[in-house]
C-alpha cells in the first residue's frame, strides 16, 4: 500500500504550505480519509459516507501494522487513525476531524452557526463523548473484565445529559452531524455490549435516526 507523502527522512506532519491557493483549502479539494472500520474512525467515515461528501477512504489495517510503516507515519507520525487529509492540509484526532468537517460542510451536516446555544450543545456533547464516556467505556476492553459496573457508570453519565437532548434530535429539529456522532457512538456501546437498559430517551432516538446514518463499520449488538 502506497501512501502520499514527503522524501525519505524523519517522520513528520505535513503541514499546509504557504504558496497554497484558497481552491486547495475549498471544500473542492480532494479529501482522502485514514481510518480502520474498528476505530474512532468509524466515526468520520460515517460522517463523510452519511452527508454524501466525496472522498477517498483507506482502509489502514493495524492488525498487519500498516499505521506503522514509513509512508503513514508520514501522515501521522503518531502512527494512529484517523488521520484526514484536505489538499495540503492534514488533520488528526477524530474529534479534530469531526469539527473540520462541521466547518467545511456546514450546510450538508446542519452545522450549528457559531455564537449560538445549539454550537455550544455540539462542543459539549463530542467533548462528553471523548474524554468522560470514552474513558468509562474503554474499561471493557481488557479480556474478562466485569462489564456490569461500566454499564452502570454509562447509564448514569447518559441520564445525566439526558437535559442536553433538545429533541427530535440532539439540538432540536433538523438532522445534523451531531445525530451521527451520538449513533456512532451508541452503536459502539452496543457492540461491546456495555449499552445500559433502561434509557427509552435514547433508545427512541437510535430508531429515529438508524435510517438515516450510514454506518458500515460497527455492527451494533
Amino acid at each position: 500500500m502506497t501512501f502520499r507523502g514527503s522524501a525519505a527522512g524523519p517522520p513528520r506532519y505535513e503541514s499546509y504550505k504557504e504558496s497554497s491557493t484558497s481552491l486547495e483549502r475549498s471544500p473542492m479539494s480532494k479529501l482522502i480519509h485514514y481510518y480502520h472500520p474498528m476505530s474512532r474512525g468509524a466515526r468520520t467515515q460515517a460522517l463523510l459516507d452519511t452527508f454524501n461528501i466525496p472522498h477517498e477512504a483507506v482502509v489502514i489495517d493495524y492488525t498487519q501494522g500498516e499505521h506503522q510503516s514509513p509512508d503513514y507515519l508520514r501522515i501521522n507520525p503518531l502512527g494512529k487513525v484517523p488521520a484526514l487529509k484536505h489538499g495540503d492540509t492534514i488533520i488528526t484526532e477524530s474529534g479534530a476531524i469531526t469539527l473540520y468537517l462541521a466547518d467545511l460542510f456546514s450546510e450538508q451536516m446542519n452545522t450549528p452557526a457559531p455564537g449560538t446555544p445549539e454550537r455550544g450543545r455540539m462542543y459539549e456533547w463530542i467533548f462528553f463523548f471523548q474524554t468522560t464516556m470514552e474513558q468509562a467505556a474503554a474499561a471493557a476492553f481488557p479480556p474478562g473484565a466485569d462489564k456490569t459496573p461500566i454499564r452502570e457508570k454509562l447509564k448514569s453519565l447518559l441520564q445525566s445529559a439526558s437535559t442536553r437532548f433538545i429533541g427530535p434530535y440532539t439540538v432540536g429539529d433538523n438532522f445534523s452531524l451531531l445525530d451521527v456522532v451520538l449513533f456512532v457512538e451508541f452503536s459502539w456501546y452496543k457492540m461491546m455490549e456495555v449499552w445500559p437498559s433502561g434509557l427509552e430517551q435514547y433508545e427512541q432516538f437510535m430508531k429515529r435516526v438508524g435510517p438515516r446514518v450510514v454506518l458500515t463499520a460497527l455492527t451494533p449488538g
